[in-house]
């Protein structure tokens, strides 16, 4: 009998595919959606920015090795044109999206529903923060010893004297180390911090 009964009973309804219900709850909710697509630029922008880093290391390096000139210098400039151009049309739509959320969030009876500041980072997030606060305090510091290059460079009173050769040296170092710091570094932490973080930091920081 018992075996009858089982044999009756319908199999359980297939689970929803993750996607599927992702996607519902942005049809639902107007300000998750416009949120939703803000956020989503974060990437293209970042991938602009690490293209024109690694354009602009390229250019030092090609100028150095090839000269002003050469086909090398030309490709990286084309590259640091382009992804400047992407860089102001992303800001554009991210701005144009920022406005749509506020607006939408301005009419939304779902303002209660947004995640709170402390939900922002949970303790796995930590060692990304972490990269990211070292990445900062590298940035500075670097930037400071571009600016002592600089000193050296403006203040050598003879051309082509050991004080002079010794900022742009420092100069150079200093560039390429900012350059490197942040194609390797923060940019890519950057995006794993916003790719784990996605949702929250949408309703948040628009």
């Amino acid at each position: 009998m018992a075996d009858a009964a089982d044999a009756a009973l319908p199999p359980p309804p297939a689970p929803t595919p993750a996607w599927r219900s992702t996607a519902a709850a942005l049809v639902r909710s107007p300000r998750a959606m416009v949120a939703a697509a803000a956020t989503v630029l974060i990437f293209p922008i970042l991938a602009m920015l690490w293209l024109l880093l690694v354009s602009m290391g390229a250019r030092r390096i090609a100028r150095a090795a090839w000269g002003e000139g050469s086909a090398v210098v030309t490709a990286a400039d084309g590259v640091s044109l382009a992804a400047s151009a992407g860089l102001v049309v992303l800001g554009l739509a991210s701005l144009a999206a920022a406005v749509c959320s506020i607006c939408v969030a301005a009419w939304s009876k779902q303002a209660d529903k947004a995640p709170a500041l402390s939900d922002l980072t949970t303790p796995e997030d930590q060692p990304v923060l972490c990269v990211l606060m070292f990445g900062m305090f590298a940035n500075l510091a670097f930037l400071l010893l571009t600016l002592v290059g600089l000193l050296l460079i403006t203040f050598s009173h003879v051309k082509g004297s050991h004080a002079e050769r010794s900022g742009y040296v420092i100069m150079d170092v200093a560039v390429f180390s900012l350059l490197v710091l942040n194609c390797f570094i923060v940019l890519p932490a950057m995006a794993l911090f916003v790719w784990k973080r996605m949702y929250v930091i949408a309703w948040q920081l628009i």
